[in-house]
């Protein structure tokens, strides 16, 4: 299976860059994983990449402060289940400052909360990719999750 991150911002003027690099690295270890940075543009061209992004994948799933919220296990039994469902392609999808656009939602086979509080993109991206990075050492019994 592979991992695809699809978020909207300014990569290079992201101070937590470096840290989601390292953790996106640490997922290349487990599985492949590709991170886009959409530039901000007007909601419909951004509604269009995203689709365009998501068209070879078999979920797309939509962090989204409403979206239902779990544990680190929880994701981790998710993530394997995707595996074992064969899924080639999962695609996950942050907004920007003004979230996601309705058709992305409406199209997204899952809406995943990671707070009920509203956090900035660049903060969601971060915790999005330690999470996961968490969830596959939790499947591969690596110790980091401990």
């Amino acid at each position: 299976m592979r991992l695809k991150l699809v978020s909207v911002g300014r990569e290079r003027s992201d101070p937590t860059a470096p840290l989601v690099a390292d953790y996106a690295d640490r997922i290349r270890k487990f599985i492949p994983f590709e991170e886009i940075v959409l530039k901000n543009d007007a909601a419909l061209r951004v509604a269009e990449r995203m689709r365009r992004e998501a068209a070879k994948s078999d979920l797309l799933v939509a962090l989204d402060e409403r979206g239902g919220q779990v544990t680190s296990h929880k994701l981790a039994a998710m993530v394997g289940d995707w595996m074992n469902r064969g899924l080639s392609e999962v695609t996950l999808v942050i907004g920007g400052a003004d979230g996601l656009p309705p058709s992305i939602l409406d199209a997204a086979g899952l809406r995943l909360g990671l707070s009920k509080m509203t956090l900035p993109h660049r903060l969601a991206r971060l915790v999005l990719v330690e999470q996961l990075y968490r969830a596959l050492a939790i499947l591969r019994n690596v110790p980091y999750q401990k």
